[in-house]
């Protein structure tokens, strides 16, 4: 029989060039570009540089973008597979980059990805697999013949290694824009009211969920990423990983605009595995042309790296005949019965928002067949429908520019209509948008949504709200609830508190701004009762929610009651997190909301005004951060 033979055990990596040093040492220095000795850190003039590994690094800044030179090392001999550095800088192939020459041959080059004001100063890792040239003499030389904008780069931490530090990523686009959330990272993560235990991205903008699935005993999660700002543009799908819906791991962007194929923006869409087993994507793809509906693949078992059909589009326009479908965008694929369906969001012209349905007329889900308009609402436009089936009776969310709404009913697919017996909110908060769903490890239905209104110049803006159970009650409402995975975020026991009788404030003894709480509450002869969360020591400030005749209101927000039975006391779950709080009153009413508080806003008071009110039970944990990873590590051997 034959025997495996063990791997071998890596070696010490070989350092070529830290620059620690004053100088550059046996480098050979020409032209003015390198200054007297490595940079410690940002030059005068620069922006912040970041990515680097202890105090100096190569910089061709000196000077500014004007200045030109070249650094040369001396010969040593390739001994190991890889060799591994840290650049950054401008974006100029063959003049600002960094070049590897064996026996005297130009073998390998790298240059930065800035090249417009929204890029950054930071080093990303890069990999070079010299594994076929063992025992052989090599220089690197670093370059700066250019002198305009981003004209220049950076190098650090130059190493021979038995394995690469570089991320795979699907393509050059990718790279850039995770060298950009890279370097945005510091300025994101020093906010001390960036949400710690929701989903985000590791910096910059995020809006839309996109794709959910439960796949291979992972949750993954897209979603709607700009990686060079913190506003609206660019649109990319960030991506995200999870075994537990509470503690996330970043993976790198999914997918970048496809520039060479007329590609702008890769706006909000689904995921599914179709008859071969292989996981897609589902988008619209956005350029200077009609939308179109695309699909990507899985090109790897851990679904980090992507590839666009051959076949795209899978759906245009045209496939609507007659009917002319405006502002249609954001396909989501279901499941019913044996097959494959997908509804699409927009709006007929001349009439209302609505749900166009198609079925699925291929295994491999690159072909599609328009059956009609599912069912057209009242507001003029819908974004973001997801149509999905609870046993015999179907739900059909919609974010009609507003709060985003539901209807539940009856799904007829041999008329291709949807028929609704019941409609509401799923939420109440206008922070709250733009839902996409999936089934989770229990079968249970998981709805997700954006959390929106965070301020901007914070180096982030926006995150994935907390995903939710949902179920359609026997009287057609839809029922929502946490995910039960998100107990995992608890931290030990909870501040208890028995019955308690309220007639003014009363102050609970716990401290913190990422907090889980359950109430229930006898509003007896009280006006209004509840509880001011995130609030000064002083109380006057904190954001109030509070239950009064008329409903619930959440930092201001109103919504209604939510459905009891006679005598029954009205149970509260809120979450939290910093500047966000998420709401649950009983399990039909929720409520999302953006807050205005500060680092040191971190306590709680319950109130009850104009009377006494009664707290049967009050339990308060405090919870962890849920997020984990860089996303530029590449940890594609991974198996977890």
């Amino acid at each position: 029989a034959l025997v495996a033979a063990e791997p071998a055990a890596r070696r010490a990596d070989v350092v070529i060039a830290d620059f620690e040093g004053d100088n550059y040492g046996a480098w050979q220095v020409e032209g003015d570009a390198f200054g007297s000795g490595p940079a410690r850190g940002t030059l005068p003039n620069q922006q912040r540089v970041s990515g680097f590994q202890g105090k100096g690094l190569v910089s061709t800044f000196h000077g500014g973008d004007a200045s030109r030179g070249r650094l040369t090392s001396p010969e040593f001999v390739i001994e190991r597979r890889y060799i591994n550095l840290l650049v950054g800088g401008g974006e100029h192939p063959r003049e600002t980059c960094v070049n590897l020459q064996i026996d005297g041959k130009l073998v390998a080059s790298e240059t930065g990805t800035a090249s417009t004001g929204a890029d950054n100063e930071h080093l990303s890792w890069r990999t070079w697999d010299v594994g076929d040239f063992a025992g052989h003499a090599a220089r690197i030389v670093i370059l700066d013949e250019q002198a305009g904008g981003w004209g220049h780069v950076l190098v650090d931490a130059i190493t021979q290694s038995d394995a690469p530090r570089a991320a795979r990523h699907a393509d050059a686009d990718i790279a850039r824009a995770m060298a950009s959330v890279a370097g945005a990272m510091p300025l994101a993560q020093a906010d001390p009211l960036r949400p710690g235990y929701h989903l985000a991205p590791p910096a910059l903008w995020c809006n839309d969920p996109n794709g959910p699935i439960f796949h291979d005993g992972w949750y993954h999660v897209f979603y709607q990423h700009n990686p060079f700002g913190d506003r609206w543009e660019h649109m990319h799908w960030g991506h995200a990983r999870s075994r537990d819906l509470a503690h996330w791991e970043h993976l790198p962007i999914a997918l970048a605009p496809a520039k060479t194929q007329g590609e702008d923006h890769v706006f909000s869409g689904s995921a599914a595995v179709n008859g071969r087993g292989e996981v897609m994507l589902f988008y619209t793809s956005i350029g200077k042309r009609q939308p179109e509906q695309w699909g990507a693949v899985a090109i790897d078992d851990e679904l980090r790296l992507w590839r666009r059909l051959a076949s795209n589009p899978i759906l245009t326009a045209a496939a609507h005949g007659a009917t002319t479908i405006d502002d249609w965008r954001d396909p989501f694929v279901f499941d019913a019965g044996d097959k494959k369906w997908m509804v699409v969001g927009g709006h007929r012209r001349g009439g209302q928002g609505c749900a166009c349905l198609y079925e699925a007329v291929d295994d491999r889900l690159e072909r599609w067949k328009y059956l009609g308009i599912a069912y057209e609402g009242e507001e003029p436009n819908w974004e973001c429908p997801n149509l999905f089936l609870d046993g015999e009776r179907a739900v059909l969310l919609y974010s009609p520019h507003g709060p985003v709404r539901y209807f539940t009913g009856q799904l007829d697919l041999a008329t291709a209509r949807f028929t609704p017996a019941q409609q509401g909110h799923v939420d109440f908060g206008g922070d709250y948008y733009a839902t996409s769903a999936c089934r989770g490890a229990h079968g249970q239905w998981l709805v997700w949504g954006w959390a929106r209104g965070f301020p901007e110049g914070k180096g982030w803006n926006g995150c994935i709200a907390l995903p939710r159970e949902a179920r359609v009650a026997d009287d057609g409402r839809l029922l929502q609830t946490p995910a039960r995975e998100l107990e995992a975020l608890r931290q030990g026991a909870p501040l208890e508190v028995g019955s308690l009788a309220v007639q003014g404030t009363h102050w609970l003894d716990i401290v913190g701004n990422q907090l889980e709480l359950e109430l229930t509450i006898d509003r007896g002869a009280a006006e209004r009762v509840g509880v001011k969360l995130l609030a000064s020591p002083d109380g006057e400030r904190g954001a109030v929610v509070l239950v009064d005749a008329d409903g619930v209101e959440v930092a201001g927000q109103r919504a209604p009651l939510p459905k009891l039975d006679p005598g029954e006391p009205l149970r509260l779950r809120i979450f939290v997190d910093r500047s966000l709080v998420e709401v649950f009153a009983g399990d039909d009413v929720c409520v999302t909301k953006v807050v205005r508080s500060t680092a040191s806003d971190d306590r709680l008071q319950l109130f009850a005004d104009g009377g006494q009110g009664t707290f049967q039970s009050v339990r308060v944990w405090k919870l962890a951060a849920g997020q984990t990873g860089r996303p530029d590590s590449d940890k594609s051997d991974e198996r977890k």
